[in-house]
C-alpha cells in the first residue's frame, strides 16, 4: 500500500513537471515498471493518449496546453510544435480541431492518431524555443510554416502587435531555409504598402484590399482611439471608418452602441464613416468614392492654415 503510495506521487510529480503529461521513456528511468503502469492504466489513474504517452486527466477533460504536450512527446526526441498548432500556442491563431502538428528531424515510426507529423532534414537551433515548457518553432519560423494559410498577413501582424518576432528575425529565418515554399508569398505581405495590418473579419480584409488597390493611404487597423477599438483609422487625417456586419450590428443595442461611440469619437474631432460588408461585397466603387472624398476633405482640412 504504502509502495503503491510513494509510486503514484512519483507518477504524478513527473507529470506535473511535464503539463500533467508523462511518457514510457520517464517512467523507465524513474524505475516505475511496465506492469505498474498498466495497473494504473487499468483503475484510471492514468490514460494512455499515445503509444508510450500518458496523462494524469482523461482527455476528453484535459487542458489543451497538456494534449499539444502529448502529441510533441509521443513524436520523441528533437520533436517540436508547429505549423498552425505552433501558432495556436504563440497566440497567433485560435484553437482549431484538426491534427495536431509536430516537425522531427528524427524518424518517428508506427501510427500517431490525431497528430500531423512533418519531417525535415534538420531544424536551426535558433528557430526552436520553448513555452509553457513545450518545445516549439519561434515565432518568425512558425510564419514561414504557415506561409499557405489564408490569415497569413493577420498571423505576421499580431505576432508584430505582440513583440514576438521582428521583419528581421523572420528574414534570418528565411535565410536559413531560403528554397521552401512559401517564402515569396511571406515576402510579398512584409512588402505590401503599409506592411501588415490586423483584421478580424472578412468585412475589415475586403476593406483594407480596397484601399491598397486604389493606392489611398493605408490605415492603422484595430487600434485603440479614446477607450474605443475602432476598425480603421488615420490619426493625421483624424478619420475612422468602421465595417458593420450584420451578425455584430443587427440589433438595437448595437445600433445605439455605435451611434453612441461616432458621437465620442467626433467630440475628439474625428469624422466616423460606416460601410457594411455588404456594401463592400456588392458596391465597392460606391465604398471608394466615399472613402475617397473623406480623404482628400480631411487632407485639405488639414493643410489649412490655422487662424491666428
Amino acid at each position: 500500500m504504502g509502495r503503491g503510495s510513494e509510486t503514484d506521487r512519483l507518477i504524478v510529480r513527473l507529470a506535473a513537471a511535464n503539463n500533467r503529461v508523462v511518457t514510457r521513456r520517464v517512467l523507465d528511468v524513474a524505475g516505475v515498471g511496465t506492469n505498474a503502469i498498466t495497473t494504473r492504466v487499468a483503475n484510471g489513474r492514468l490514460y494512455r493518449r499515445h503509444h508510450g504517452v500518458y496523462l494524469l486527466d482523461p482527455p476528453e477533460r484535459a487542458s489543451r496546453v497538456t494534449l499539444l504536450t502529448a502529441a510533441v512527446e509521443a513524436c520523441g526526441p528533437g520533436a517540436v510544435l508547429s505549423h498552425q498548432s505552433a501558432a495556436e500556442l504563440w497566440g497567433l491563431l485560435p484553437a482549431h480541431a484538426g491534427l495536431i502538428e509536430v516537425t522531427m528531424v528524427i524518424r518517428c515510426s508506427g501510427d500517431r492518431p490525431e497528430i500531423r507529423r512533418h519531417r525535415v532534414g534538420e531544424l536551426d537551433p535558433a528557430d526552436i524555443r520553448t513555452r509553457h515548457g513545450i518545445p516549439v518553432t519561434s515565432p518568425a519560423r512558425t510564419i514561414l510554416d504557415n506561409a499557405r494559410h489564408p490569415l497569413l498577413e493577420e498571423l505576421i501582424a499580431s505576432a508584430f502587435d505582440k513583440g514576438l518576432v521582428t521583419e528581421r528575425q523572420i528574414e534570418a529565418s528565411i535565410d536559413r531555409t531560403p528554397t521552401r515554399r512559401g517564402v515569396r508569398r511571406v515576402r510579398r505581405v512584409l512588402s505590401q504598402r503599409g506592411g501588415p495590418r490586423l483584421t478580424r473579419s472578412w468585412g475589415e480584409r475586403r476593406l483594407l484590399s480596397l484601399i491598397r488597390e486604389a493606392r489611398l493611404p493605408v490605415p492603422q487597423t484595430n487600434r485603440l482611439l479614446h477607450g474605443f477599438k475602432v476598425d480603421a483609422v488615420w490619426p493625421d487625417l483624424k478619420l475612422v471608418v468602421e465595417v458593420d456586419g450584420y451578425e455584430f450590428h443587427g440589433d438595437r443595442d448595437s445600433f445605439e452602441s455605435d451611434r453612441a461611440r461616432d458621437a465620442a469619437l467626433m467630440a475628439h474631432g474625428y469624422r466616423v464613416l460606416r460601410f457594411t460588408a455588404r456594401q463592400l461585397q456588392k458596391q465597392p466603387l460606391l465604398v471608394l468614392g466615399r472613402l475617397a472624398a473623406a480623404v482628400a476633405l480631411a487632407s485639405e482640412t488639414n493643410a489649412r492654415p490655422t487662424a491666428a
